[in-house]
């Protein structure tokens, strides 16, 4: 008999939010207080999901988010950066370290990612692992990038699926947006949605991607709902991702090295 596990869709949340949400997750599976999850979510508006070992003036146009009213988000995970906004499916994978996913970081990704690529290929699109970049290609083109994270006893592979995209904006906010794609001269070149492929429905593309991480990791998925507990911490965590020092955390420490105190 499969693994059960529990399947949350959030629906539209706050970028913030989100960081805060699939992190106390994390930290409940991973003490054993709650069954290892799937979380799905969209953001209500665009944001930069930054790596956690990242610098923001390396990697994106602060200046121009501030005006623009786009929210930067050091998650608890490594990785590159993502610019995301609410024509993606966002999803948590979230299990514990000593359970089905892989301690190796690799394995861990595709035995994660095939989940993707079992649902591109139901939804009549195909997809394949690029082991380079952690991400998804199909037909040629970046549809998903990913990142993966460990702690307190918890694994953790975030990602995204492109339904639709601003790549105008995108554009705008990342400095380097061809960075995590293979060399291509635009992000318009390197990345491709489903909607370019003729699928547009969110319900059979959220079924499908679904179904999708059943059958690649052999698990079965019940609708649950967030504990008391979880949500609470969720809420006190929410603080610490707001606070400017955490989304900066890593540029002060760097200024600091340097011995620039300004």
């Amino acid at each position: 008999m499969n693994p059960k596990w529990r399947f949350i869709d959030s629906g539209s949340i706050d970028g913030v939010y989100s960081a805060a949400l699939f992190e106390s997750i994390g930290r409940h599976v991973g003490a054993g207080k709650v069954t290892e999850t799937i979380l799905f979510w969209r953001v209500s508006s665009p944001v930069i999901y930054l790596g956690y070992h990242q610098l923001v003036c390396e990697e994106i146009n602060a200046d121009f988010c501030s005006l623009n009213n786009i929210r930067i988000v050091r998650r608890i995970l490594g990785g590159g950066c993502g610019f995301c906004d609410g024509e993606q499916i966002l999803y948590s994978v979230i299990g514990r370290e000593d359970g089905i996913i892989p301690r190796d970081i690799q394995a861990a990704y595709r035995k994660v990612l095939g989940g993707v690529v079992e649902a591109l290929s139901t939804l009549g699109s195909e997809g394949e692992i690029e082991p380079a970049r952690n991400a998804v290609y199909s037909k040629g083109r970046k549809i998903s990038g990913n990142a993966q994270g460990r702690f307190n006893g918890a694994v953790l592979i975030n990602g995204s699926l492109l339904i639709d995209f601003n790549f105008g904006l995108m554009d705008k906010v990342l400095k380097n947006p061809t960075k995590n794609l293979k060399p291509v001269a635009s992000s318009r070149e390197g990345m491709i949605t489903l909607k370019e492929q003729g699928i547009n429905d969110s319900e059979t593309i959220i079924r499908a991607l679904r179904q999708g991480f059943e059958e690649s990791m052999g698990i079965s998925l019940f609708d649950g709902t967030l504990t008391e507990s979880e949500a609470a911490l969720a809420n006190r965590l929410l603080d610490k991702y707001e606070q400017k020092e955490w989304t900066y955390r890593m540029d002060i420490k760097h200024r600091l090295r340097k011995g620039d105190f300004l």
